[in-house]
């Protein structure tokens, strides 16, 4: 499965008022792209706006109620199905394990991989298991299950979620936190040369459009710059996590 990076209201997230990147550009050129997703998750599943939002609606509310004296201030947290705006972009796997793997052998002092190969798994690697073994406190990129709230406080907790499904949360603040430590590392980029890596780094193109021929092919590519890809993901991590704390919005890596 892909992945996808998703800031918005979690109503609109459960309501599938969304369109990923790939199906904004296949809607953009008139091409049909099909999302298929894990059993269980099919569109005539879904409940209606109207009990989505009143069913997270209570869910936020009990939560903060039970996060209690771990949270400062009133938190700034949408919850609309069509009001507030979403952000999304594809890094897709290799891209977010590239950034896991640059985060793990710079905070342990070493030098990542110069390239890695296409489906590679992070958590296999040494650099990862050396990481997991010496780090000290939680990490949300290695130990939450990526869904990040729109709350300030760098909080890590297991609970369920309005769908009843548990899973180990994370905060906005606490990923923003993590960026800024994983930038100040050796990059030290400003905001604008980081939203620049959305478009100057990544995969090397397998494929190009244009509306006169279509689809064409080009070399297919099975190993990608380790670094290129880990500024790729983090451009677009970055812009998710600004636009949350702009819009009081969750981030969710979907696949």
């Amino acid at each position: 499965m892909g992945l996808d990076i998703y800031a918005g209201t979690m109503t609109r997230y459960y309501a599938r008022n969304w369109l990923t990147s790939v199906q904004q550009w296949g809607l953009e050129h008139g091409m049909q792209v099909n999302i298929v997703r894990p059993e269980g998750q099919e569109d005539e599943n879904i409940a209606s706006p109207e009990e989505i939002i009143a069913g997270v609606t209570d869910w936020r509310r009990g939560l903060i109620e039970w996060l209690g004296d771990n949270i400062e201030g009133e938190p700034h947290w949408s919850e609309d199905n069509d009001a507030t705006p979403y952000y999304t972009d594809k890094p897709d796997w290799d891209a977010a394990e590239a950034l896991l793997l640059y985060a793990c052998a710079k905070w342990l002092g070493k030098e990542p991989p110069a390239t890695v190969r296409k489906n590679f798994d992070v958590y296999e690697t040494e650099l990862y298991k050396e990481f997991t073994e010496r780090k000290q406190g939680a990490v949300s990129l290695f130990d939450s299950e990526l869904w990040w709230l729109p709350l300030n406080d760098p909080l890590m907790f297991r609970v369920p979620l309005p769908t009843g499904q548990e899973k180990t949360l994370s905060t906005v603040g606490m990923l923003k936190l993590e960026l800024d430590a994983i930038n100040a590392i050796e990059w030290n980029a400003s905001e604008e040369e980081i939203i620049s890596w959305r478009d100057s780094e990544g995969y090397p193109d397998d494929a190009y459009y244009s509306k006169e021929k279509g689809l064409q092919m080009l070399e297919k590519h099975d190993e990608f710059d380790t670094v290129s890809l880990a500024k790729f993901a983090f451009s677009i991590l970055w812009q998710a996590v600004t636009f949350a704390q702009e819009h009081g919005t969750c981030v969710i890596f979907d696949y």
